[in-house]
């Protein structure tokens, strides 16, 4: 009988040169530098990763690593999937399967509402992911700006964010709650969010010297995966402007979330862009989640009234309403409009693609056709 066992402080180091080992067969890793808000020698953390052993040694891991999101305000539970490795001699015995299935159940057990993870479609696919949601990705260069704004450069300065800059970081902490859908990021570990995945978090000055905004940027300069203004004016797209126009590079790409405010204005400008899905998720609590994110879609936009209810097999019927009084789903044992299996329905509801790819044209079609797909995303500094 396979034991699956909960690591603690004192199996950092194995855990570390275990998963290192692993996923350094094609390029060099190190978790603890990689991800520092995940991997460090605490029970608090050690303790999102379950193992199994053989003769005393780690054979194989994944850690499952709660996350509170931020849905307007309402408070949902994610579990983040990570660091999912098996040995190579020892692929082959269900270890991985073992081990994502125990993780799934932990998650049902313990009202978790939905679930991300990042890795090969069809891999995660056997435990109930599906690759969907959306993120939008911009490549704007110096080209571009050249064309729309003249020679005129921008006033604002950046400066990378001292670990030590508690003044500032609380300022980064305060604009980034100001996301309508986000994670709550626990403060004490703020700083090494904006620092994972190798990023570097950078301060926008202004010129008359204040902080108007943040982003985080890849080493070389050459993607933004998050930026955040001031609420006064339009700084988000003059920091993104000034960003690019202060690189060594050509073209800067910027990955944004569905509801941010650059959307539509780097929409305008930037050379190129495109839409691909946020990861692989999975969801657990149907009715929460969709709840919670078509009322963020009737906040961000005008949608038209009506009532759908879908099927989704194995997991129930859900009644999705948007009326006078706003946007609900619940629970339903009404005839379904909709009958399809939960990987589908991820596709349906969330995108990226347009539901017309996924299901026929019905009743309900049109309704769906104009909800969805529903804002589903996580920004990349909060993967594991």
């Amino acid at each position: 009988m396979i034991k699956i066992e909960q690591l603690d402080a004192t199996d950092f180091e194995e855990a570390m040169d275990f998963m290192n080992l692993v996923f350094g067969a094609h390029r060099p890793h190190d978790f603890a530098t990689l991800l520092p808000t995940l991997y460090q020698p605490t029970d608090e953390l050690m303790n999102c990763i379950w193992a199994i052993r053989e003769s005393g040694r780690i054979v194989a891991t994944v850690g499952s690593y709660p996350l509170e999101w931020n849905v307007l305000g309402k408070n949902l539970s994610l579990a983040g999937i990570g660091g999912g490795s098996s040995h190579p001699r020892r692929r082959g015995k269900g270890y991985m399967q073992e081990l994502m299935k125990y993780c799934v159940a932990e998650m049902r057990s313990n009202g978790i509402h939905a679930s991300w993870l990042g890795g090969q479609r069809q891999r995660y696919g056997y435990f109930g992911y599906e690759k969907c949601g959306m993120t939008y990705e911009y490549n704007l260069s110096k080209n571009n700006l050249r064309h729309v704004f003249g020679t005129i450069n921008s006033d604002i300065t950046f400066r990378p964010l001292d670990p030590l800059d508690n003044t500032h970081l609380k300022g980064i902490a305060h604009l980034h709650a100001t996301n309508p859908i986000r994670r709550n990021r626990p403060i004490k570990r703020f700083d090494t969010i904006l620092r994972s995945w190798n990023n570097v978090p950078y301060i926008a000055i202004g010129s008359d010297g204040r902080m108007i905004g943040y982003i985080v940027a890849s080493i070389d300069k050459s993607s933004v995966v998050e930026i955040t203004g001031i609420k006064e004016g339009e700084p988000a797209f003059e920091i993104a402007r000034a960003w690019t126009e202060q690189q060594p590079n050509s073209t800067v790409r910027f990955e944004l979330p569905p509801w941010h405010e650059l959307v539509g204005s780097l929409g305008k400008v930037a050379e190129s862009y495109s839409i691909h899905s946020s990861g692989n998720w999975l969801v657990v609590d149907w009715a929460t989640t969709l709840h919670a994110l078509l009322n963020a879609r009737l906040n961000f936009t005008q949608l038209i009234e009506g009532r759908v209810i879908i099927e989704i097999l194995s997991e129930g019927k859900f009644a999705l309403q948007i009326d006078s009084e706003g946007a609900t789903c619940q629970q339903s044992d009404e005839e379904s409009d909709i009958s399809l299996d939960a990987k589908n329905a991820l596709r349906l509801l969330f995108g990226p693609l347009p539901p017309e790819t996924v299901i026929p044209q019905c009743d309900a079609f049109y309704t769906l056709s104009q909800w969805c797909p529903l804002p589903l995303n996580l920004l990349r500094q909060d993967a594991v």
